[in-house]
C-alpha cells in the first residue's frame, strides 16, 4: 500500500451545465479525449479511482466578462468541504478592472491565479501585465501559468523558455509555477536553461507519454526535487498515467514524496 499522499497540482473542472459545452469544445480544438467528464463530482470520483488524495482546480478567464464567474465558481470548489479539492482563480490580464478581480481572489480567500497566455491572447513578458505580477506578489497569490505550445494553439508561443525566465528575472519573489515542466514541447531548452532557477516551480502535468523520461530525469536533478509539482492537466491527461511515469524515474523514496505532495503542501501553506 501506498504511503505517499498523492496531490494533483493540475485539474481543470466547470459548472456542471457549461462542462457539457466545454468539453468537447476544447476536446474538439486541442483533438485531445478527455478521461472524465469536468464536472467537480465526476473528477473528484475519478481522482479518487486514480489513486489521487486531493487536487487543485486551476480555472482561466479567457474574457474580461468571464472574471467574477471564473471566481466565483473557484470559491464554489474551494468551499465545497470535499476533502484535498482545492482551487485557483483567475484574471483577465488586459481588461481594466482586472486588478480588482485579483484583489477579490485573494479576499476570499484563494491562494493563487491561473494564467494561460494563449488562451488570454497575451504574451507572458508583456510589461504592461507586470503590475498585476507584482500585485500577486504583494498579497502572496501564486501563479500558475501555462507555458510552452498548447495543442489548440500549434502555431502561437505566447510562453517560451525564454519569456518564462524573463518574467522570473525581472518580477523578483514572487510564486511563480510554468505548468508542463516549464514548457510543453520545449523540455530539452528547459533542461539546458530553464531548471535551477530558484523562484520557479515546475509541474508535471501532460508529460506521461509526450515528455522522455530521460528529460524529466535530467529537469529534476537539474531543478531539484523540491520544486517540482506533481500534476495531470486531468481531464486531458491520465493522473494514473502520470503516478506511474513518476515512479518509474530514478528518485529517491523523500524526492517522490516531495514530488507527489510534499511541495504543494508547502506551498499552498497547508502544512
Amino acid at each position: 500500500m501506498r504511503l505517499v499522499k498523492i496531490f494533483d497540482f493540475h485539474v481543470h473542472i466547470f459548472p456542471d451545465e457549461l462542462a457539457k459545452r466545454a468539453i468537447p469544445k476544447l476536446a474538439q480544438a486541442a483533438c485531445l479525449t478527455p478521461l472524465c467528464d469536468g464536472t467537480l463530482s465526476g473528477t473528484v470520483s475519478y481522482m479518487r479511482e486514480s489513486g489521487i488524495d486531493g487536487f487543485l482546480s486551476l480555472s482561466v478567464a479567457t474574457n474580461e466578462t468571464q472574471q467574477a464567474n471564473v471566481n466565483r465558481f473557484a470559491c464554489h470548489v474551494e468551499q465545497s468541504g470535499i476533502n484535498g479539492v482545492h482551487a485557483f482563480g483567475s484574471f483577465y490580464p488586459k481588461a481594466p478592472d482586472a486588478l480588482d478581480h485579483l484583489k477579490n481572489v485573494h479576499a476570499s480567500g484563494l491562494r493563487g491565479v491561473k494564467l494561460h497566455p494563449e488562451y488570454q491572447a497575451y504574451d507572458i513578458d508583456d510589461r504592461s501585465v507586470y503590475p498585476l505580477y507584482e500585485a500577486c506578489r504583494d498579497l502572496g497569490l501564486i501563479i500558475v501559468f501555462h507555458t510552452g505550445l498548447d495543442c489548440a494553439f500549434p502555431d502561437s508561443l505566447r510562453a517560451s523558455v525564454p519569456q518564462v525566465m524573463r518574467v522570473a528575472d525581472e518580477i523578483k519573489g514572487f510564486k511563480m509555477v510554468a505548468a508542463h515542466f516549464g514548457g510543453y514541447k520545449h523540455a530539452d531548452e528547459v533542461a539546458v536553461t530553464l531548471a535551477g532557477k530558484s523562484d520557479i516551480y515546475l509541474d508535471t502535468s501532460f508529460s506521461a507519454g509526450h515528455l522522455a523520461p530521460g528529460i524529466a530525469q535530467k529537469i529534476i536533478s537539474r531543478h531539484g526535487a523540491e520544486r517540482i509539482l506533481f500534476g495531470s492537466d486531468c481531464p486531458w491527461g491520465s493522473p494514473r498515467a502520470h503516478i506511474e511515469y513518476i515512479d518509474r524515474l530514478k528518485l529517491t523514496g523523500r524526492q517522490k514524496e516531495l514530488i507527489f505532495a510534499g511541495n504543494a503542501m508547502r506551498l499552498l501553506g497547508y502544512c
